[in-house]
């Protein structure tokens, strides 16, 4: 699978790995998910905080990616995911994923905003019992504002009382500055 978009270059890709098929999802060339390497993580990021808030019913989730994460919440007896994707090639780059995202797009109780998060999250009135961001790199061109103060104010003030918020962060690759940064802006609002 390969579109370009005008905020994106999307592309799948399969190949074998030890004579298993393997699938992976790049976004501008840089490898956001797959069906196997990084499957423990998608998985994770949506489980934990799950657990954490077992009696969730309201759940959003920024970011499609290979819809992994999202089965993942799915899973719970959850009446809602809201999940907000601003491009349309990852919503159909996802649908390659079904294997192992359970079909998500199937799913009755997913509602998918093609929007940016952060607009989603200011004109809904809806609140949250969970929040969960799996943005790309903070590096990566275009994703540095859903790790700003401003971004993580919204998130707060669109969760109900008791509510969680969670974003996956990576600190490999990551000069230790910038981690600091984005631990330090979190910690100034949660």
């Amino acid at each position: 699978f390969y579109e370009d978009a005008p905020d994106a270059t999307v592309s799948v890709e399969q190949r074998m790995s030890k004579g298993v098929p393997q699938i992976g999802l790049r976004i501008n060339g840089k490898p956001d998910a797959s069906s196997h390497g990084d499957l423990s993580p998608q998985l994770l990021v949506g489980h934990l905080p799950m657990f954490a808030r077992p009696n969730s019913k309201d759940v959003f989730l920024l970011g499609m990616g290979s819809g992994i994460t999202a089965s993942a919440i799915l899973a719970h007896p959850i009446d809602q995911l809201v999940l907000a994707e601003n491009c349309k090639p990852v919503l159909r780059a996802a649908e390659l994923f079904s294997e192992y995202n359970r079909g998500v797009h199937t799913n009755s109780r997913l509602h998918i905003a093609y929007d940016d998060a952060r607009t989603v999250l200011k004109l809904s009135p809806q609140k949250y019992d969970v929040i969960i961001t799996q943005p790309s790199n903070p590096w990566t061109v275009g994703v540095g504002s859903v790790f700003s103060k401003e971004f993580y104010e919204i998130c707060a003030n669109k969760l109900k009382d008791g509510g969680l918020m969670t974003q996956w962060f990576h600190v490999y690759e990551m000069h230790d500055g910038i981690v600091g940064l984005v631990l330090r802006t979190f910690v100034s609002v949660f």
